[in-house]
């Protein structure tokens, strides 16, 4: 049933099986097919490369590589290409790409959208070909998402970066069904945020486990390294471009306040202290939305810029952040819905300094909705077919009560949850582009996640509301801890018909063999266990009983492994997420009760021996699973929580010495690489 129930990948494409003969690609480690590169496929493109490189970590056959002109003299009858008669090509062959001979086949990516794909097969051929996945040019290599796409079907799977969480069964033959696939990605752009290395402080944190931003980069890139070509988020299929980007773009205003603030201060947003002055707002200054002068100028300026020919999608959406009010004045107040719900907005009492009070305001979407449409209205009576990108966030998050979206508005979605998303399509949102923070839940804890069925839910949801785009931020690198949750993020991005239960199945059985059962358990167990305190920033609610079965999981899933080297160094790699969980929660415990209203500070020998264990690992985790917790984020949002515990730092025993684990359960040592020496 869940062999069954994963075909929902193909859910939506044309699969067909026909009672057809195989064709082999490889036999008994022996090539049997030639590769043939058409149109303007060439033999160093990744997918060429990627190609080659995975049916040879399969099989130990190495495939030849030809270019279709070296077929000129080749014919096609009854579906069966039929190279001259020289002997240097294999019997059967692989297109990649389209051209001259596909068309001769008979196969055409006609139909398929931006980022389509098919793979198709015949008497002796198989094509695999992609299509343009960028609006604004033409893709340099659009075939590799295919090629990815059939070697999964092949059982290659890509868990995280590097060898380990790359699933390559040995299969001296290779051989493949008469295949039909055709799909185009329902979601055009597939957008998930890679965390740099120096990044929310790294540098800082790695200082205080006696490491460097260099140690981190050094250990990090050795440790993505694969045997064969492909990156993790390219095997995915995240990218694309349909020309819906940007963000806050000062609501549509160019110049700001250096351009414009002595001309008209009146279109800049009226403070409490009575003047409208943004000279200190540093780039985030705000604007009185109910000026008709200001919706003009903004309304000109875009026509000016479009020139009678739509554009890109263009962004009206407000700065972000910053030190400075939304408008307080008579006329923007009277945009709010007396019935919208209420927010707490911050009132800076200076623009430009932090000094803050806070106050119950209605939200403020729909005087934000009343402006965008004043805008797009006056705009697309001159350029009809004109997009413009607008938020739901911040104070302007709750759908409107009042005001109706004009359809040319697509809106940018930012709540990591769909709750208000009804209420957006009440007031006429159809086009979605999805710009959550549902990655940066636990980023500065770096422990175990629960949160990955939720977020799946949710994109699944509004991918069948109309979503045109994802840009999720961030991934932090928190592979043995959040893994699961970025795979099923960049899985349902390219296909979100899929069930998540299949995917958590196949994520299992695929990467942990014997073990997959235990290891399916501990990721139901972690969803249904572990308790996040919602916008507080607080660890993870576990409870003992919860972490003795997440452990016992994992031994057993150790256990069942012990046979198989690539699974069992997979489920060490869990561990060392789990263990890292597991002492963070000892340490954070202790420092909640030292916080806590009439607490008690706790033993500084206690303090030591989990703070010294804890120092330990992190920097054990850098060393030999430097993917498996990014543990610079981690110490670097460290301090708050560990002045609690008047905790000075690692003994001079921790630094001279090393974590010591059990032989029969040393988890950490393992090198997670299986290329590294």
């Amino acid at each position: 049933m869940r062999a069954r129930t994963y075909l929902a990948w193909f859910l939506s494409l044309s699969l067909c099986q026909c009672l057809l003969a195989d064709v082999v690609i490889t036999q008994d480690g022996q090539p049997k097919t030639t590769i043939v590169l058409t149109g303007s496929a060439a033999a160093g493109d990744l997918s060429t490369k990627a190609l080659v490189g995975h049916i040879k970590q399969m099989s130990g056959a190495t495939l030849a590589v030809v270019h279709e002109k070296e077929l000129s003299g080749a014919s096609v009858d009854h579906g069966r290409i039929v190279p001259a008669a020289d002997g240097k090509l294999a019997a059967n062959f692989i297109v990649l790409g389209e051209g001259e001979l596909t068309k001769r086949l008979g196969v055409s990516g006609e139909g398929l959208g931006l980022g389509g794909i098919m793979l198709k097969s015949g008497g002796n051929f198989i094509v695999i070909a992609g299509m343009n996945d960028d609006i604004a040019a033409k893709s340099r290599d659009p075939n590799t998402t295919a090629v990815f796409t059939f070697l999964e079907s092949q059982g290659c799977r890509f868990l995280w970066p590097g060898e380990s969480g790359k699933v390559i069964p040995k299969k001296p033959t290779i051989s493949v069904e008469s295949l039909d696939v055709r799909f185009t990605p329902p979601i055009g752009q597939r957008k998930i945020r890679f965390a740099g290395l120096d990044v929310r402080g790294a540098a800082e944190g790695l200082a205080a486990l006696g490491l460097t931003l260099d140690d981190y980069k050094k250990a990090k890139d050795a440790a993505s390294e694969t045997k064969s070509d492909g990156s993790w988020e390219k095997w995915h299929g995240l990218g694309g471009n349909i020309g819906v980007v940007g963000g806050a773009a000062g609501y549509g205003l160019r110049g700001g306040w250096d351009e414009h603030g002595a001309a008209h201060p009146e279109w800049f947003a009226l403070q409490p202290n009575g003047t409208r002055d943004q000279s200190n707002a540093k780039g985030r200054w705000r604007l009185c939305i109910s000026n008709p002068g200001l919706v003009e100028h903004v309304a000109n300026d875009v026509l000016t810029r479009l020139n009678g020919k739509a554009q890109a999608a263009i962004s009206l959406c407000p700065n972000d952040g910053g030190y400075s009010n939304f408008c307080l004045c008579e006329n923007c107040n009277k945009l709010d819905a007396p019935n919208a719900p209420k927010v707490r907005m911050l009132i800076f009492k200076k623009v430009g300094e932090s000094e803050r009070s806070e106050v119950e305001h209605a939200a403020l979407t729909d005087r934000f909705v009343h402006y965008w449409n004043a805008v797009v209205e006056r705009v697309t009576k001159v350029v009809p077919d004109q997009l413009f990108l607008i938020e739901a966030y911040s104070y302007y998050s709750d759908p409107p009560m009042r005001e109706k979206l004009h359809p040319n508005l697509v809106l940018r979605y930012v709540p990591n949850s769909a709750d208000g998303w009804k209420g957006w399509q009440a007031a006429g949102a159809k086009r979605v582009y999805w710009r959550p923070n549902n990655l940066h839940s636990g980023h500065y804890d770096g422990a175990l996640s629960p949160r990955a069925r939720e977020n799946s839910e949710t994109l699944r949801y509004l991918a069948a509301s109309g979503m045109l785009a994802t840009d999720m931020d961030s991934l932090y690198h928190h592979w043995a801890t959040q893994g699961l949750h970025y795979y099923m993020m960049a899985k349902l991005s390219w296909n979100p018909a899929q069930e998540y239960d299949a995917l958590l199945d196949d994520f299992c059985k695929t990467g942990f063999g014997a073990g997959a059962e235990e290891v399916r358990q501990y990721f139901l167990l972690a969803e249904k266990g572990i308790v996040l305190t919602p916008g507080k920033r607080v660890f993870p609610q576990i409870s003992d009983e919860t972490m003795a079965a997440l452990r016992a999981h994992l031994v057993a899933a150790a256990k069942a492994t012990e046979g198989d080297a690539a699974a069992h160094r997979r489920v060490a790699f869990l561990r060392a997420g789990f263990e890292f969980t597991a002492v963070s929660r000892e340490a954070h415990r202790l420092a909640d009760a030292a916080a806590a209203e009439g607490g008690v500070k706790p033993d500084p020998k206690v303090v030591n021996e989990v703070m010294d264990r804890r120092w330990q690992m992190m920097r054990g985790l850098l060393l030999n699973h430097p993917l498996a917790v990014n543990v610079g984020v981690v110490a670097a949002a460290d301090g708050a929580w560990t002045r609690a515990l008047a905790w000075k730092g690692p003994t001079e025993g921790a630094k001279t010495g090393k974590l010591f684990l059990k032989p029969e359960d040393d988890w950490l040592s393992g090198d997670q690489s299986a290329t590294r020496k």
